[in-house]
């Protein structure tokens, strides 16, 4: 007698050893309704080799039973939609780990960066309170003296310092000019910046006046608030195509 075959989607696969979950839909006259009506069965079926991903089509066979409710195995896998999605999933998360690598890598280069500014703070204060005991004479003897001379020399040499205190720059913590990733990210920053200048600064009032009159279609400027005045420049300065009238 030939054996009972289904064709069916794996829903489920993974959470059992040599198991997956197979669902299998058919059409069935209903009498109650007197039409067709759509049923979808789960069977769990026997994968030997642990093949079929889910989202594979696969066709499945009666077989001795294995289990309660274990009677069906894989024969065929008929789409191997799953094993591209198997791919996508291992694809994803290689990039995942890529950009958590790229991450830390940036961490600990940030925490080695800081470490350093903080050394270099802490020798700089070293240096100053060294300079404060000389001046004011605190050392009890020449031995003393002559050691607190050598440690101001030793952090002049690690610094290229010339004399101290200084008026130079020694220590470059970035913290005066902020990085854009775009164009847009640096107009936002300089926003009001831009308006104010274009509504009060009277170089501009042409500009000003010429934006408004596109926008509002030349409506008197006394009757137009100063907040839609503002968003309408703003919503102009914004877009990158638009030129700024002066250098920021």
């Amino acid at each position: 007698m030939a054996r009972q075959n289904f064709v069916g989607l794996v829903v489920s696969q993974g959470r059992m050893n040599k198991t997956v979950k197979v669902r299998v839909q058919g059409k069935v006259y209903d009498r109650r309704i007197d039409k067709e009506v759509i049923r979808r069965k789960d069977f769990l079926v026997h994968d030997e080799g642990n093949v079929s991903k889910e989202g594979d089509i696969v066709r499945i066979e009666a077989i001795p039973k294995i289990s309660k409710r274990k009677a069906f195995a894989i024969a065929e896998i008929k789409v191997n939609k799953g094993q591209q999605f198997a791919q996508y999933e291992d694809l994803a998360k290689q990039r995942i780990k890529q950009e958590d690598e790229l991450e830390a890598k940036k961490f600990i280069e940030n925490r080695e960066a800081f470490k350093s500014i903080i050394t270099q703070l802490e020798d700089l204060r070293k240096l100053d309170q060294i300079s404060h005991d000389i001046t004011s004479g605190e050392q009890d003897t020449e031995a003393n003296y002559q050691n607190l001379i050598n440690e101001v020399n030793s952090i002049k040499a690690k610094y290229n310092i010339k004399s101290w205190p200084t008026t130079e720059p020694i220590i470059d913590l970035e913290l005066n000019e902020p990085v854009y990733t775009s164009e847009a990210e640096r107009r936002v920053y300089h926003m009001q910046e831009i308006l104010d200048k274009v509504m009060n600064d009277s170089k501009y009032s042409e500009l000003k006046v010429k934006i408004l009159n596109e926008k509002l279609k030349n409506r008197p400027i006394d009757e137009i608030q100063k907040s839609v005045q503002k968003n309408v420049l703003r919503k102009y300065f914004m877009d990158e195509r638009n030129e700024l009238p002066f250098a920021i």
